[in-house]
């Protein structure tokens, strides 16, 4: 059988047994050394648990807020629908053509009667923009949606409207009746 290394110089007169002990002795504390450093190593892997852990925490907080950001905005969104649902006047049966422009297009809307028409130009109704097309609500209908989501009010007439005056316009002079059917 083999012989360990130590045990083989020994027999050789290579070493003494004084040496052999000495060896033996830094070779045992440096695995006592070593072996604390492993001990002490856990507390940088805690710290990184730890680390990780927050992080996590906080990914969980972000995607918390996105979610409940997202679930107000659908609340919001059936409020509105069924602000819209409940409060849209009949366009049933339309025989006048009632022009205006969503995002720089013309439209056309068949409305019933010369009253709607009438109620449009005064900012009594409002021309929303609905799933279906567009819908015609009451004024006070149209600020509580203009309050939550503005950007579904197509055309609402009122006195704050009013477009600043072009110094070059050639037909500033000429002013455009409300009640003008195309």
């Amino acid at each position: 059988m083999a012989n360990s290394l130590r045990d083989q110089f020994l027999k050789m007169g290579l070493v003494d047994k004084n040496q052999v002990g000495q060896a033996k002795k830094t070779l045992y504390k440096t695995n006592k050394e070593q072996a604390k450093s492993r001990v002490q190593a856990p507390p940088q892997n805690k710290l990184h648990a730890q680390q990780a852990l927050i992080d996590k925490k906080e990914r969980a907080r972000i995607a918390n807020r996105k979610q409940q950001e997202e679930a107000k905005k659908n609340e919001t969104s059936a409020q509105i629908r069924q602000l819209i649902t409940t409060n849209r006047l009949n366009l049933k049966d339309g025989s006048i053509a009632y022009h205006f422009t969503d995002n720089n297009k013309i439209v056309r809307l068949f409305l019933p009667t010369k009253d709607m028409v009438d109620e449009l130009s005064c900012g009594l109704l409002a021309i929303i923009r609905d799933k279906d097309g567009y819908a015609l609500v009451p004024a006070p209908v149209a600020e509580k949606i203009r309050a939550v989501q503005p950007d579904l009010i197509v055309l609402h007439n009122t006195t704050e409207q009013e477009t600043p005056d072009d110094p070059d316009d050639p037909y500033a002079a000429y002013k455009i009746p409300d009640d003008l059917i195309w």
